[in-house]
């Protein structure tokens, strides 16, 4: 693939001949059947296209309900027929097509769709063969890596900049919030990211994530956590819970379940002293409340992980975020971080760090644990990618 180009939707999608409208359902099903890679077939009759019969819709929409075989069997399969299916003309590029699908569809629920050259339906492109080519065109790191082996350390650090520039800088003040954040890379490119937000004048979305594992497969997963997250924001999504199910698509259709991530999203809301929580299998968020001086983990539901269940929905937990309060989101690069013996750092000397340190503004604070973990470990890197991200509300401190 020649990143310089982007691709039309014609060249990722799979030429798939049309079935007469009058064709009975079992026979449909033969044909799925036979061939287990079919996600959909055009319906034609007398040259004229009539829909799709997608093998999403057929067997788990009209067919799993009891008797529904011995009801449709001998019918015609354009009684079954989406009135208005998803399609896209063929000379369109893939980011267009991506653009209409979210637009069409935005909870990802088609798999497929079918592409137009006049009113002949000439293909069928799947949801995660477009997407994974759009996370190889962002990242134009897979194919350099398989093809031009000579060139892959000129690559990689170049794949580490882009990373690092899409991290935003920190640290940054909004609505009375102060936001500091790091990210320690155990390899030229991280699984870890974190990401901000600001919804609105007197709010800030804070999110950390990270992929199990690292290097470039990993980061062509936060590439598309990344654009998803984006993608979803433009759409006005704001809340954590609805983010997170976004990006668990987003995930879901770019790995196909290869790789997963966990993540934590924190919507803070200043003029009503409030935090809103979601996690997909990370570590708890720290929650320092200036009240009494203390430190405290904030129990979440854990929810599963990202890229692992497409239906999994993520409860959102909500507690008080007072001035002088902050907030702590870390990966669990840090509490594994291990000596020269194999012992880890662990929770609790990671709670009398922020213990010390709880007279500390955010970016003080966040600097003190890396000290602290390196000087533990005895090394500058970690064995594993190492997040931290600290938001502080402006106020009095009770220490």
């Amino acid at each position: 693939m020649n990143y310089h180009t982007i691709p039309q939707l014609q060249a990722i999608a799979h030429a798939t001949g049309p079935i007469a409208g009058t064709m009975t359902v079992n026979n449909v099903i033969e044909c799925f059947q036979q061939d287990a890679s079919l996600l959909a077939l055009p319906v034609e009759t007398d040259g004229r296209f009539e829909g799709l019969t997608s093998r999403r819709d057929l067997f788990f929409q009209h067919l799993a309900k009891p008797f529904a075989r011995d009801l449709y069997y001998r019918k015609p399969i354009r009684m079954l027929l989406d009135a208005s299916p998803l399609t896209m003309p063929a000379g369109w590029n893939v980011h267009q097509g991506l653009e209409e699908l979210l637009r069409r569809d935005p909870s990802l629920e088609n798999d497929c769709f079918g592409v137009m050259e006049a009113e002949r339906c000439v293909g069928i492109v799947a949801v995660a063969d477009l997407m994974m080519t759009i996370s190889r065109i962002q990242t134009g790191l897979l194919e350099t890596l398989e093809q031009l082996t000579q060139r892959i350390r000129t690559e990689v650090e170049m794949a580490r900049r882009i990373q690092a520039d899409l991290l935003p800088p920190t640290p940054m003040q909004h609505a009375g919030l102060t936001v500091a954040a790091g990210l320690v890379n155990s390899s030229e490119i991280s699984g870890d990211f974190y990401d901000l937000f600001l919804p609105g004048p007197a709010s800030a979305g804070l999110l950390v994530a990270d992929v199990t594992g690292h290097g470039v497969q990993a980061g062509l997963v936060t590439t598309a956590a990344k654009a998803g997250l984006q993608t979803l924001l433009d759409g006005g999504s704001t809340q954590p819970g609805e983010l997170l199910c976004g990006i668990n698509r987003a995930i879901l259709a770019t790995a196909r379940q290869q790789l997963m991530m966990t993540a934590l999203i924190g919507l803070v809301e200043a003029d009503a002293d409030l935090i809103t929580l979601a996690s997909a299998g990370h570590p708890y968020p720290w929650r320092y409340a200036a009240v009494d001086g203390r430190w405290s983990e904030v129990a979440l539901d854990p929810g599963f992980p990202l890229g692992f269940d497409e239906s999994a929905v993520y409860p959102e937990f909500t507690v008080p975020f007072l001035p002088g309060d902050r907030i702590l989101l870390f990966s669990d690069g840090i509490i594994e971080a291990e000596n020269g013996m194999g012992e880890p750092f662990g929770l609790q000397r990671f709670q009398q760090v922020l213990h010390e340190g709880r007279a500390l503004g955010a970016e003080s604070l966040k600097e003190l644990l890396f000290a602290e973990a390196r000087l533990f470990t005895g090394r500058a890197s970690f064995e594993d990618d190492v997040t931290l991200l600290i938001a502080e509300r402006e106020g009095n401190s009770i220490c």
